[in-house]
């Protein structure tokens, strides 16, 4: 499924590389195998409400994370609030990969998914 994402506006107009927001409806539609989920929560909340085929990379080794990060598929940013990830997708962004973060963060799909139950 394409991923309807918004662009990230910089500061800095003669930056090549940007990365993309999703809104919660769209990261509750995403199919795991088509996208790559860099999960940036701290071990203890991955493990409380995990998203199946995320990939858990908090802040101590994300470095080493980042270097297993699969280049071929669209990568999607999330933490706890939403702005860690917006750095990293940034960071991302300028490695070439595409990539997007998850506006409000996990919070705000917990938020999405409260209010939209089936």
């Amino acid at each position: 499924m394409p991923i309807a994402l918004h662009n990230a506006v910089d500061d800095d107009e003669s930056s090549e590389a940007s990365y993309r927001r999703i809104t919660p409806a769209e990261f509750a539609k995403l199919d795991p195998n088509t996208v790559t989920l860099l999960d940036l929560r701290e071990p203890a909340d991955f493990a409380a409400h995990p998203v199946e085929g995320a990939i858990n990379a908090p802040l101590d080794p994300l470095a080493h994370v980042l270097k297993t990060v699969p280049t071929d598929r669209t990568v999607v940013v999330y933490c706890a609030q939403g702005w860690w990830s917006e750095e990293v997708a940034e960071i991302l962004a300028d490695r070439g990969y595409d990539v997007a973060s998850l506006d409000g963060g996990f919070q705000g799909y917990l938020d999405y998914l409260e209010t939209h139950h089936d």
